[in-house]
């Protein structure tokens, strides 16, 4: 699979958070209650209060928290640098003494580099390998200049790349024991497959680039092309390997009961945008027919590449229009689009650039979820953006680690308390852990650090991610983005360990993945809840 690249330069200026003062926000908007002072959830939140500034007991607190999904995580980046080197390792290849980039050439390896396995003992070179592949020991300048960041985070993917060739297998079963050791039950995670056989039958059947009116006439084009065909069924059958490898890896034939294997994991398809129109066009229909037809359980369509890249900014209002288009064509295609991952001061990024960037993705793409959207500040009429986002349900997957490092925004600099303030939904998520050296239990300690949240819109962003989650099936809750009350069938029943619900529930949660996976939350809760109440 090919995955997220690295690109050109950033920067970044001050962003300023909205709130009620600056009109953004509805007066009504409010933190949800914690319930009555004797309440599990009051007794719960009294003891993260308590721990809250231990960071070994909050850590602690907030691994044991269920978190629902992550509906934000790139597999090549949530993988650890540590096992990156083992599958070089594994394959004889070699790294730059230099650059400290895996090249494809077997051993003996020539001069000015080294065998991957010397990188496996500890010693300068497993340092340095690690430091290069990821932010381990990186350290921002104190002048709040992000450029130095931003560059290192996304240089770190063009080193390591080649490592991952071949153990797609081995990744998913990294983040799915990794996923349960966090008490995350779901994982949608970006791909991108089949992109060199695609790009060469664009060059074939339609060379020309589109513009706004020319995408029915390359859809047709393509679409009509037998080979396109093809290209989807095998891109399809290289995430079914991968899949059924790491099922195979984890033995879950054999102990379906282990918590690894009971994560649930879906596919977005990752679109790369740093390239010509023609070639983002295509990738885009090819993830949307695989997600259309349900294929290598690909669920949704995303677009990757620093939204800061030349092409990428040249293009951004082209490729929403793409995007529009093929929601024209296929309703039912989920999308969650990059949107926003822009900060004012950025190398070639204009104010013009900040004004639009959620607003497109939202307005003209027809996004379900954005990730990031750090640059909501400097959107046009931003209050109204917020509230057509809360009205429409689109979802912001948060990704604060990666926004802090990135992007220098973190604590009031970034928006999460305005979008939640403005009754927008919002998911925390990963974005790249393994970069990072992060995970989602240090993101939602992020939450409760620099952003004040509370157990209960803690356990609102869990719910979010699921309800929010493109995995198949109907919605347990009556209605989106209100936890109040269950769908018909399952109205009546208590989610609770060791407590069956009733016959009309259990067939409805049989018949919905969906529905499955935020039962098992609520229950998760109610057991978390009760055991940290009696601390």
């Amino acid at each position: 699979m090919l995955r997220r690249h690295r690109i050109r330069r950033p920067a970044l200026a001050a962003l300023t958070t909205l709130g009620v003062a600056a009109g953004i926000l509805p007066a009504a908007a409010a933190e949800p209650a914690h319930g009555g002072p004797g309440s599990e959830q009051a007794r719960t939140q009294a003891y993260m209060d308590r721990v809250a500034h231990s960071p070994t007991e909050l850590r602690r607190f907030m691994a044991e928290l269920p978190k629902g999904g992550d509906l934000h995580q790139h597999l090549d980046g949530a993988v650890r640098a540590e096992s990156l080197i083992g599958y070089a390792a594994r394959d004889h290849k070699c790294i730059d003494t230099t650059t400290y980039t895996v090249t494809p050439g077997l051993q003996p390896c020539p001069a000015g580099q080294r065998p991957a396995q010397d990188a496996l003992r500890p010693g300068p070179l497993h340092r340095r390998v690690v430091e290069a592949w990821s932010m381990q020991d990186f350290t921002l300048p104190p002048d709040g200049d992000p450029q130095p960041g931003h560059d290192h985070f996304f240089a770190t993917f063009g080193k390591f790349e080649e490592a991952t060739v071949g153990h797609d297998a081995d990744m998913l079963a990294e983040v799915a024991r990794t996923a349960a050791r966090e008490h995350t039950g779901y994982l949608e995670t970006l791909v991108t497959v089949g992109t060199s056989p695609l790009n060469r039958l664009v060059d074939r059947v339609h060379p020309r680039d589109p513009g706004p009116g020319g995408l029915a006439e390359f859809y047709s084009t393509l679409t009509a092309a037998p080979q396109f065909h093809d290209v989807v069924r095998q891109a399809a059958a290289e995430i079914d390997r991968g899949y059924s490898g790491y099922r195979e890896q984890l033995g879950c034939d054999r102990r379906p009961a282990q918590e690894a294997c009971r994560v649930a994991i879906r596919f977005d398809y990752q679109v790369l945008r740093a390239q010509s129109p023609r070639y983002v066009f295509a990738e885009q229909i090819l993830g949307s027919e695989l997600a259309r037809q349900g294929l290598g359980r690909v669920v949704g369509v995303n677009m990757v590449q620093p939204e800061d890249d030349p092409i990428a900014l040249r293009d951004y209002a082209l490729h929403m229009k793409m995007m529009g288009y093929l929601k024209s064509r296929a309703p039912s295609v989920r999308t969650t689009l990059h949107a926003g991952e822009l900060v004012k001061g950025l190398s070639g990024v204009r104010d013009d650039d900040l004004a639009f960037h959620i607003n497109e993705a939202v307005g003209t793409a027809h996004a379900d979820r954005i990730g990031h959207g750090v640059d909501l500040a400097h959107e046009k009429d931003p209050r109204a953006l917020a509230a057509r986002m809360r009205e429409r349900h689109v979802l912001v997957e948060a990704p604060l680690t990666s926004n802090a490092q990135i992007l220098r925004v973190n604590g009031d600099r970034h928006p999460l308390r305005t979008y939640l303030d403005a009754g927008v939904p919002v998911a925390l998520a990963t974005d790249d852990p393994g970069v990072s050296r992060g995970d989602l239990t240090e993101v939602f300690q992020r939450a409760v650090t620099e952003q004040g949240l509370t157990v209960a819109q803690l356990r609102t962003l869990a719910r979010a991610s699921l309800d929010h989650a493109f995995v198949e099936g109907p919605n347990l809750w009556q209605e989106q983005d209100r936890y109040d009350t269950f769908a018909g069938p399952c109205r009546a029943d208590t989610p609770a360990p060791g407590r069956q619900p009733g016959a009309g529930c259990r067939a409805f949660l049989a018949a919905s993945p969906k529905a499955r996976l935020q039962w098992k939350l609520e229950t998760d809760w109610r057991a978390f809840e009760s055991r940290y109440a009696r601390r």
